[in-house]
């Protein structure tokens, strides 16, 4: 059972997957007495030995009676997976080229808005907020301004590809953050040089004390509002998403006090003490 599921996760059905297992067990053999130890249909049999042959699985004696002997599965794995290869890239070849029309096609589409629109929606599980995220980062088409909690770092553990991306397109970050977040530098410097470049030239960090909230707003139209959890501050109980221009306004209009108020973090100067811990203490 479990030889004919792997063969089934490959892509046999369960017929050609008994009929393979039997023939290898069985030597050169005619369909009757494949069927006979597979117990695939005898209507069905000479089809699906003829589709094991099709797929490289199976070698046909062309006699009268047929004789069907099974071709050794290294040899026939192998092949079966060099050309599902080529066919799931002509597939991915196609696939991305009606993507790209898509896009041009659907950007032509006039959305209708009103002004008093408003929407929300909420993340509470790990995976969701990730979800969410990404989805921030990938959308964003000028500008975060983004007050996290100390519980974000491992969310922006993995959103590097797609700030960094962000960066790449424009986008302005700017992260107000508390001295707790100064991990923030330890996880920039684990990053590869290339990638480490965008951030530095991207990221515009300050730091503050403390803070009431900690929110963000993307592209003066989205607010993200970060929920800690009621017995522990380090941890995250769900996060919001509202497009609201008005309450983006106000939010922004907060952050942009908090920004003026900030001290400004030299990434290069935080990364290098994170480089040489001894530096600061041997300056002074």
């Amino acid at each position: 059972m479990q030889n004919e599921k792997l063969l089934q996760d490959i892509g046999l059905n369960a017929y050609e997957a008994a009929a393979y297992l039997s023939l290898l067990k069985l030597g050169v053999s005619e369909a009757r007495a494949i069927y006979r130890d597979s117990e695939v249909p005898y209507g069905k049999i000479y089809t699906v030995l003829e589709a094991l042959a099709g797929k490289g699985f199976v070698e046909v004696q062309a006699s009268r009676p047929k004789k069907f002997r099974a071709v050794d599965p290294e040899l026939a794995l192998d092949v079966f997976f060099e050309k599902r290869k080529s066919e799931i890239e002509r597939e991915m070849a196609v696939l991305k080229g009606i993507v790209e029309e898509a896009k041009q096609a659907l950007k032509a589409v006039q959305v209708q808005k009103r002004k008093d629109e408003v929407f929300w929606t909420t993340a509470i599980t790990e995976s969701e907020i990730k979800k969410f995220a990404t989805s921030i980062y990938g959308e964003v088409k000028t500008s975060i301004c983004v007050i996290p909690p100390i519980f974000g770092m491992p969310v922006i553990a993995c959103l590097i590809p797609e700030i960094t991306r962000a960066i790449d397109r424009g986008v302005k970050i700017r992260l107000m953050v508390s001295p707790r977040f100064r991990a923030l530098t330890s996880l920039l410097s684990r990053q590869e040089d290339e990638t480490l470049g965008k951030l530095k030239k991207g990221l515009d960090v300050r730091l503050f004390q403390t803070f009431n909230s900690c929110f963000g707003v993307v592209d003066d139209s989205i607010v993200v509002l970060f929920q800690p959890h009621p017995k522990d501050r380090d941890r995250v109980l769900s996060v919001v998403k509202i497009r609201d221009i008005g309450l983006a306004k106000n939010l922004k209009e907060e952050f942009e006090i908090l920004w003026n108020e900030g001290e400004k973090l030299d990434l290069q100067e935080e990364l290098e003490k994170t480089d040489n811990p001894g530096k600061k203490d041997s300056e002074n």
